[in-house]
């Protein structure tokens, strides 16, 4: 009976022990399944974490470049509006000087146009002077045509007058010449040398009277004919 209760406790010892160590065995599989979920949990934690520092990394990323690329869009806009104005200053400072080339071209074509005014009024009043002088130069040849015309018959009646006298002298001195040689004779010295100046002033009357007037005098008078021969009456 000894042994039976022995044998007993050593089952029930034994049955304890398998009893203990299956709680044991269980306890560490719940303690192994809690430590699982919860690395489980803390890996999902960290997956979260993760995901939302990815994504707000993303977020961080994607804003910076939506900021560069709106920095860059800036940018390239200042620039476009710089060479925008750079061209619109060109173009402007070329327009000015375009007008300034014409202003100048313009103050030019006007003062060689003023020059060939000038010159041209220049001429007109030459040509107008010349016009006027020559008007005035032909008004008076006209009139003094006009004098001449009208002093011409005085200037006649002096002509035949001074002719009249002229052959009244050369009368008288031939008269005298010829009661010299009459009484002196023909070979006398007086009346060779009287009658030696007598042919030399009626060459130089003849020469004289032909030259200044022609053989019929400058206002149509007739000489006689006594005056081209030194020794006729």
């Amino acid at each position: 009976e000894e042994k039976i209760w022995r044998d007993l406790e050593e089952v029930r010892r034994q049955a304890a022990t398998v009893e203990e160590g299956r709680s044991r065995t269980l306890e560490k599989r719940l303690a192994d399944q809690t430590i699982q979920q919860e690395r489980e949990l803390m890996i999902k934690q960290n997956q979260a974490r993760a995901a939302i520092n990815k994504e707000q990394g993303q977020d961080v990323k994607k804003h910076n470049q939506i900021m560069l690329e709106r920095e860059k869009k800036i940018g390239a806009d200042e620039q476009r509006r710089i060479s925008q104005d750079i061209l619109r200053q060109k173009r402007m400072q070329e327009a000015q000087m375009r007008l300034a080339n014409s202003e100048r071209a313009v103050a030019i074509q006007r003062s060689q146009l003023e020059s060939r005014l000038k010159i041209t009024q220049e001429r007109s009043n030459k040509i107008e002077r010349l016009k006027m002088e020559h008007e005035a130069d032909r008004v008076a040849a006209e009139a003094d045509v006009a004098e001449a015309e009208s002093r011409l018959p005085q200037l006649e009646a002096e002509e035949m007058v001074c002719l009249q006298r002229l052959q009244n002298s050369r009368i008288v001195t031939q008269s005298v010449l010829e009661e010299l040689e009459s009484s002196l004779g023909k070979q006398s010295a007086v009346t060779s040398l009287l009658r030696s100046k007598q042919r030399g002033q009626d060459h130089l009357n003849a020469t004289g009277s032909i030259g200044s007037l022609g053989p019929h005098g400058s206002f149509g008078a007739t000489l006689p004919e006594e005056m081209y021969s030194p020794t006729g009456r």
